[in-house]
């Protein structure tokens, strides 16, 4: 039996948003975790590295199964299952040796990685690729994030971390219980496809030149946000600056979220230069930042940036990529930005950290992203003398 439109939009609002809210309580704080548990600049820098990696080929893995099976409730429900249990262990492992939490992180990456594209691909699917819906119910998601940092933060700065396993489990349970109830829809695949191979994406070129971009921008967005406790830490903030941040941020981003249905009237490769130059904002605000404030502002600057990016992503994949690939497609592009990437950028950005300065890879990011704001107005430009 079909759900109304109303109850749709609620589920999957209230699903999007604990989701994001255990990813919040976990992700959010364990790399300022780890720092206190005495891990170096360096070594989360590596171990971030190899987590990168292994998001990568969990993104592939998760979203193959979910093309192959045609579902994304079966398979979201066991992959989350198994990202709460090993981040339950590596939290408590974590304090009295911190080689085992290092190693079981990049197990944590592989199975909760994509776990966020499976969700965007099973609310897509459910809402009949409605910009308006999915952008209402993805909305939710990052005000959830936003709301669970800010709460955490402050609760670990008043009472340490021991609040966080109380919040994944809070948050966990309640995202078992929503995805539980909420409904799977079957991908029919067309009759005159029988095989599908993910290298088949890369004839797509109009894919292939957003993931490129998307590729420079996490490049320089990486080692910023992955080690975000450290750009504070290096200003005067602390732990509940962290989670002020976190806020703001992302309730600007859910803000442009929400509005996502209006971003269709707007060229795809204006929207591609207006989210790189947020990032060159960012970059330029921690560059010169003298306080936390400053920092903060350069958040807000990423998140405008994503909320204008996650939709236009989910749009451009939507519309060029075959229905047996949309799932392996979504989470090649977030893993793209958000593993492949941040894989490069890590391997050196503890190092520049310790050697030159917190801020010598926001330096660099400015730099990395001046390559994908001139790509996005050569294609705008481009596509303008087409047209005429």
């Amino acid at each position: 039996m079909e759900e109304s439109n109303a109850k749709l939009i609620v589920g999957f609002s209230l699903l999007d948003g604990l989701y994001w809210g255990f990813y919040a309580v976990f992700v959010g704080y364990i790399a300022t975790y780890l720092l206190d548990c005495g891990m170096s600049n360096s070594f989360l820098s590596i171990m971030l590295a190899v987590f990168m990696v292994a998001s990568f080929f969990g993104a592939f893995f998760w979203g193959g199964q979910c093309d192959k099976y045609h579902t994304n409730k079966k398979i979201f429900i066991p992959e989350f299952v198994g990202s709460v249990l090993i981040s339950l262990v590596i939290f408590f492992t974590a304090k009295w040796n911190l080689w085992v939490a290092a190693v079981l992180y990049p197990v944590f990456g592989f199975f909760s990685a994509p776990l966020g594209s499976n969700l965007d691909a099973w609310m897509l699917k459910r809402f009949h690729k409605d910009a308006g819906k999915y952008g209402i119910a993805r909305a939710i998601g990052s005000f959830g994030y936003a709301l669970a940092a800010l709460v955490i933060g402050l609760l670990i700065k008043a009472m340490g971390y021991l609040v966080m396993p109380v919040g994944i489990l809070v948050t966990a349970g309640t995202v078992l219980i929503m995805a539980w109830r909420m409904q799977d829809t079957p991908y029919i695949a067309p009759e005159h496809i029988e095989h599908v191979n993910a290298s088949g994406l890369l004839k797509i070129k109009p894919y292939i030149f957003m993931v490129v971009i998307l590729f420079l921008i996490g490049l320089a967005c990486a080692p910023i946000n992955n080690m975000k406790i450290v750009v504070i830490k290096s200003v005067g903030g602390d732990v509940g600056i962290l989670g002020m941040d976190a806020f703001i941020g992302t309730t600007i981003q859910a803000l442009m979220i929400a509005l996502s249905g209006k971003f269709k009237r707007i060229s795809p490769y204006i929207r591609m230069t207006c989210m790189s130059a947020f990032i060159l904002l960012d970059m330029l605000l921690i560059v010169t930042a003298e306080n936390s404030w400053m920092v903060i502002l350069g958040s807000v600057m990423w998140n405008t940036s994503y909320g204008v990016m996650l939709p236009t992503v989910r749009e451009i994949t939507e519309k060029n990529v075959h229905g047996a690939l949309k799932n392996t497609a979504h989470s090649m592009a977030d893993a793209v930005y958000s593993s492949f990437a941040g894989i490069i950028a890590l391997t050196y950005s503890g190092f520049l950290m310790d050697s030159f300065g917190v801020k010598s890879v926001a330096f660099l990011g400015f730099g990395i992203t001046l390559i994908p704001v001139a790509m996005s107005i050569y294609a705008l430009v481009r596509q303008k003398k087409t047209a005429e």
